[in-house]
């Protein structure tokens, strides 16, 4: 009988997924952000930080050393950060398409 995977393991793989289709586009939005050319928001900057801090810290709220249920946490964290990163892209993209509508709808007169 086959097994049913439920929707919320999905949609968790879905974020994931997203990021790696869109991984060129999550490149250039970090290297804009990195220039001041793109402000990302101050939520997805802490989330940024403290994940990339949390996970390589050696301090965790459930140690690393327990084997299996030590890394749910830093698991929990890289799946907030990708979460939160799909929707900085998504909002990234629709920066890009209005800065190209704004930039079509310019008239030059002279």
């Amino acid at each position: 009988m086959a097994r049913f995977i439920p929707s919320r393991h999905v949609q968790g793989a879905r974020h994931g997924w997203h990021l790696f289709r869109n991984r060129r586009t999550l490149w250039q939005m970090l290297r804009e952000a990195m220039r001041g050319q793109y402000r990302m928001s101050l939520m997805t900057n802490i989330i940024l930080v403290f994940s990339i801090i949390y996970i390589i810290s050696p301090i965790d709220l459930i140690p690393d050393f327990i084997p299996v249920i030590g890394w749910i946490d830093d698991g929990l964290v890289l799946f907030l950060l990708l979460k939160r990163l799909t929707f900085e892209t998504q909002r990234y993209m629709r920066f890009k398409a209005m800065e190209r509508r704004n930039s079509q709808n310019t008239i030059i007169i002279k």
